[in-house]
């Protein structure tokens, strides 16, 4: 898992060098542009792993999308956050009919997580799409090394 969750930040940090090289690919090939179905499987391995841990989901979902989409980064972010709700909101259903939760946690992870997901769309809209990929790939690399140390 953390090699994902570096793999995913590497790719985020060299993104638009790899989106241009893909991009001459296809055009040399006769193709004019980046077909968006290429993100569906990524992406849906993403959900089930996102479903089971979670842990580095949106790095790797930013990831795939800055690759396929022609969008800028506040987009994508936002599209992300929608692919990461449903994945959680889908988890928490499956988990919720398992019997295995721990409901004061999962209260207080709710109220973490609707504070945090409010403030973050809002001060996300203002952040330069530039710092914003600085600042997501920084955590990426600080969560995957702390997972790798802690394997």
């Amino acid at each position: 898992m953390p090699f994902l969750i570096l793999m995913a930040a590497g790719l985020l940090a060299v993104q638009d060098q790899v989106r241009a090289w893909l991009v001459r690919r296809l055009a040399n090939s006769g193709h004019s542009h980046l077909n968006e179905a290429w993100a569906a499987g990524p992406i849906f391995l993403a959900a089930i792993y996102g479903g089971y841990f979670g842990a580095g989901l949106s790095v790797i979902v930013l990831a795939v999308l800055g690759l396929v989409l022609d969008d800028n980064l506040t987009r994508l972010n936002a599209l992300k956050q929608a692919i990461a709700f449903s994945v959680n909101i889908t988890a928490a259903i499956f988990f919720l009919f398992s019997g295995q939760v721990v409901w004061p946690a999962a209260v207080v992870m709710a109220i973490g997580a609707l504070i945090g997901g409010g403030l973050g769309g809002r001060l996300a809209g203002r952040v330069r799409p530039a710092t914003l990929r600085r600042l997501v790939v920084a955590i990426g690399l600080v969560v995957g090394v702390i997972y790798l140390l802690r394997a």
